[in-house]
């Protein structure tokens, strides 16, 4: 639809301001908290089924390993161009060592994974054919972690929160947040005037004092009762989950229809998004969080965070596995989702 010149305006000046706050995201120290995932993408080609078993005979002609979980949020805050720092826990296995040198590589310092001998490090193995997930194996631990290395996180999340703007707690879980640990960082973080976000897995309480949490609607629907229908609904359910975590701002995710959003004033909106031809949607949430706290802890209000990390999120989901969004592509991509915004208003 032809946008008319007082819509043009509105949205190169939305566009200006938005640019604004991501150009304070350079730099911005961030501290990534919370379960490691060691992705594993095994692709080829399917031509037979197999005689053993009526079952499709994948012929593997590329095999691929990514970061995954918390591992992916720190890929996704430091291509954005943030100062990130991550810390976990990972197996003293092949599959951990794959893992360091996949974050070492993306540039990332290591001195925050601890390293465990009793549990394996958390590993999903996808086989895809034709486009197609056909399988995932998961191998993981997700009990409570031994006292010793839950020690060891909580030392190594001291050090290195030191002059962080932002911390985010990525929950899978696996273990990670088990034992408190989440109470004890945005305890410390709220001491230290540092915002943190988080994306809660099962437990919504353990987050509960955060100054922003992002589940995706059938999470939020698992945590209070509610329904995502009409917007008075989803507002309803914004205000319940805002009141479970002591008042932060809450972000809903809802796949192909958008966000839905509440901010600390308790005004609720909803940002909508384009139909997509969605490739894999492995990675968009992770993409979400990080876009939404670094946007946050930049200045940005948290209708144009949700925005930023609408289409950020629009951009994960048409790559292949966890992929990583840049700048350039976000500018790109930025005119079209405040079009549909304004094109809505």
């Amino acid at each position: 639809m032809k946008r008319n010149a007082v819509e043009t305006r509105v949205i190169e000046g939305r566009l200006e301001q938005i640019e604004d706050v991501l150009d304070r995201i350079s730099g911005l120290r961030v501290l990534v908290i919370g379960d490691l995932i060691l992705d594993e993408y095994r692709t080829g080609e399917v031509e037979r089924i197999s005689p053993e078993a009526p079952v499709p005979v994948v012929r593997v002609s590329d095999s691929n390993c990514l970061l995954g979980g918390a591992a992916n949020v720190a890929r996704a805050v430091d291509t954005l161009g943030a100062d990130c720092r991550l810390v976990g826990l990972v197996g003293d296995d092949r599959e951990g060592e794959t893992l360091l040198s996949l974050v070492e590589a993306q540039g990332i310092s290591t001195s925050g994974i601890v390293r465990s001998d009793d549990r394996p490090t958390t590993h999903k193995l996808r086989v895809v054919a034709r486009a197609q997930q056909m399988l995932r194996l998961d191998r993981e631990d997700n009990s409570r972690i031994a006292d010793g290395h839950a020690e060891e996180l909580r030392k190594t999340i001291a050090r290195e929160i030191e002059g962080c703007r932002l911390v985010v707690l990525e929950d899978y879980d696996k273990g990670v947040f088990g034992d408190g640990l989440a109470h004890w960082v945005i305890e410390l973080a709220r001491s230290l005037g540092i915002l943190v976000v988080a994306d809660p897995k099962l437990d919504l309480a353990r987050f509960r004092g955060a100054s922003l949490i992002k589940p995706n609607l059938e999470e939020a629907l698992c945590f209070v009762a509610g329904s995502g229908g009409d917007f008075n609904a989803r507002r309803n359910l914004l205000e319940k989950l805002q009141h479970e975590i002591g008042g932060g701002e809450v972000v809903v995710t809802r796949g192909r229809f958008g966000m839905s959003g509440i901010d600390e004033a308790g005004r609720s909106f909803d940002v909508s998004t384009r139909a997509l031809d969605v490739y894999d949607v492995q990675g968009a949430g992770d993409t979400s969080i990080a876009m939404l706290g670094l946007h946050r802890a930049a200045g940005g209000c948290l209708l144009d965070a949700c925005i930023v990390a609408n289409a950020a999120a629009a951009i994960a989901v048409e790559k292949v596995g966890t992929a990583a969004v840049g700048r350039r592509e976000l500018h790109e991509r930025l005119p079209e989702i405040l079009a549909i915004c304004e094109g809505e208003k």
